[in-house]
């Protein structure tokens, strides 16, 4: 396992910083409860792409190359044109709770996760969800068997196959994509605790284990990791080994990564407070800081 990397920080102030990608050039990211999404390039600093008013998430890209942003709380994804978020497809039929993480498929279209409840109802009880794949053209529907919080996601192996944390299952599944976006062959692609009872957020929360939350593949194909309950980002290889840490500051956890930069081997992290630990919006705390890695992302 590689030694201590030395954490360069790009951001500082962010509410809650997440969905980072890096796109021609750019690392994009969305700060969550700051209803914000950024760009940055070394040497040209930050600059803002635009405000999501219900709360951005995940980032993808349509087919003509504009940004996708999945839009919480309104369970939107919009599309970037001069500043200005359009409507790209209108989940609210498919998803139950605010829509969150997003990948895309390599055809203009995008696969992207929900909460499974509703957040901002004091009787919300998180339940298994299904993805939603929407296609180039904005048609959506769910695909793939339900996930307990269905959060980062991938598409390795030429387009063939969906990687996706489910954090709450303490564990990292894999799905074949078929050519109409559909999912199947549902299995583990790595298993960092094993649930006593399948579903049970308590237990998740007390393990100790890994909480996979955003994810990003290296040319190993083996996934950087922002393990959400224990504070760093970890590289895991398929089976579930761990290659390699990168530590949070004190007090503080990875919550997304990103492999980018000139020769792709910049990590860059979004971190935060410790979950539950303070009001993201109050405190402000979040930021996004970079190290190299020894492996280029895919």
């Amino acid at each position: 396992m590689t030694g201590m990397r030395e954490l360069t920080v790009i951001m500082t102030g962010l509410a809650f910083p997440e969905g980072p990608r890096w796109y021609d050039g750019y690392l994009y990211l969305s700060d969550m409860y700051g209803r914000e999404v950024f760009r940055y390039r070394d040497g040209l600093g930050v600059e803002s792409v635009g405000t999501v008013p219900e709360r951005p998430s995940g980032l993808a890209r349509a087919a003509n190359g504009d940004l996708l942003v999945s839009s919480m709380l309104d369970r939107r994804i919009v599309r970037f044109r001069d500043g200005e978020p359009e409507t790209f497809a209108d989940l609210r039929e498919l998803c139950p709770g605010p829509v969150n993480d997003m990948t895309g498929d390599g055809r203009g279209g995008v696969y992207v996760g929900n909460f499974g409840f509703d957040s901002e109802s004091p009787d919300g009880v998180m339940a298994p969800t299904r993805l939603v794949h929407v296609s180039a053209d904005g048609d959506a529907a769910q695909v793939g068997d339900p996930i307990m919080f269905p959060n980062g996601s991938v598409v390795t192996d030429g387009g063939a196959t969906l990687l996706v944390a489910e954090t709450f299952n303490c564990r990292i599944l894999a799905f074949d994509i078929a050519d109409d976006g559909t999912l199947g062959n549902r299995r583990d692609w790595a298993v960092f605790h094993e649930m006593q009872t399948e579903h049970d957020l308590a237990e998740a929360l007390g393990s100790g284990s890994i909480l996979p939350d955003g994810i990003c593949i290296d040319r190993d194909g083996a996934l950087w990791i922002a393990d959400a309950g224990g504070q760093d980002a970890v590289r895991v290889k398929q089976g579930g080994e761990i290659l390699d840490r990168v530590p949070a500051p004190e007090g503080r956890a990875v919550f997304a990564v990103a492999l980018g930069g000139d020769a792709g081997d910049t990590l860059f992290l979004c971190i935060g407070p410790v979950m539950g630990s303070d009001d993201p919006d109050a405190a402000r705390a979040g930021s996004l800081a970079a190290c190299r890695v020894d492996v280029p992302g895919a």
